[in-house]
């Protein structure tokens, strides 16, 4: 990356930080433009030479989110089904543990369901990256399916927890999670 890249990134991530910062205090719908440049301590035109809008920044922030995650997850070795079932589980929720502030900041905004999304669509076209014993060999329709309901009902855990004012700490989810998935397992089981 030279240096006129790093500074496009920068003045992305500066831009960023403020409308965090001023999502704490302002509904992100009554935010201008104007007050996310001032915030950075930057001008509009920056702004827009690197977001179109306020949403895309939103993208931006989301993106950021899932390549962190994905970069963690991407490192666990495949490992027998509940083993790597576990190991993913609390990966996923220690991140969100990490990352809760932020996590919870968009539940309030009401732009959790933007992240979902965002996450779908990266998701998607990295699947095969990350090799897990519950993925199917399928097409890209039936891959489509099989993400929306893993990863929705990861990111809907997220939703639930830290969409509390007191969460509980990520190993007590990891453990209900493992408990009900492996009832679910069982259930499926003992109709054969």
């Amino acid at each position: 990356m030279n240096g006129k890249q790093r500074m496009v990134e920068q003045s992305k991530q500066w831009l960023c930080d403020a409308l965090i910062k001023l999502m704490e205090t302002e509904d992100f719908q009554d935010i201008s433009i104007t007050e996310i440049a001032q915030t950075a301590e930057l001008s509009r035109k920056t702004f827009y030479h690197s977001f179109k809008n306020k949403e895309a920044v939103i993208n931006y922030l989301c993106d950021q989110l899932f390549e962190q995650y994905f970069e963690q997850i991407i490192q666990q070795r495949p490992q027998a089904s509940e083993i790597m079932l576990s190991t993913t589980f609390g990966i996923f929720l220690s991140f969100g543990w990490q990352k809760r502030t932020l996590i919870q900041l968009l539940i309030r905004q009401g732009l959790f369901d933007h992240m979902n999304e965002v996450w779908q669509r990266k998701a998607i076209p990295r699947y095969n990256q990350f090799t897990a014993p519950w993925h199917v060999n399928g097409s890209p329709t039936q891959v489509n399916y099989v993400m929306a309901f893993s990863l929705g009902g990861f990111t809907n855990i997220l939703r639930v927890w830290l969409g509390q004012d007191n969460p509980e700490p990520p190993e007590k989810i990891k453990d209900l999670m493992l408990s009900a998935v492996r009832q679910l397992a069982d259930s499926l089981n003992s109709n054969q």
